[in-house]
């Protein structure tokens, strides 16, 4: 199955101080056409944030979110995302052109609308039957 990859850079808001930039690995697949991956790994080991795709289009533009994921324009240049776990929020900066990018690109391999034609629902009933 085809899988959509790109590396953004984005920059990690602790304070003047701590600020850092990280490469995170975004990564979208077809076959969970809802939800884009967000890697930390090259900063954390194993630290994989699933995020909704209509959650980050919708903050591109006006800000969205509830719960643990909050997106929102910061200014012309850039997206901030608030992640929030047990360890407390991150706050990320990405530029918003490089997220709106990739969030188009997702739309040409699944159209807004079409997603649930992409999810083998026999398969998704399988495993929760099964665990």
């Amino acid at each position: 199955m085809e899988r959509l990859t790109a590396r953004i850079g984005m920059r990690l808001m602790t304070g003047d101080e701590h600020s850092r930039d990280l490469d995170v690995d975004w990564s979208y697949r077809p076959d969970d056409p809802y939800a884009i991956d967000l890697d930390f790994s090259t900063f954390q080991a194993g630290t994989v944030w699933t995020i909704s795709r209509d959650l980050l289009t919708a903050g591109i533009h006006a800000p969205a979110g509830e719960g643990d994921v909050h997106v929102a324009p910061f200014d012309d240049t850039r997206l901030l995302i608030a992640l929030a776990g047990s360890e407390g929020v991150a706050l990320l900066a990405a530029p918003a052109a490089e997220v709106d990018r990739f969030v188009g690109a997702t739309a040409e391999l699944v159209p807004a609308g079409s997603e649930h034609t992409r999810i083998d629902w026999g398969d998704g009933l399988e495993d929760l039957l099964t665990s």
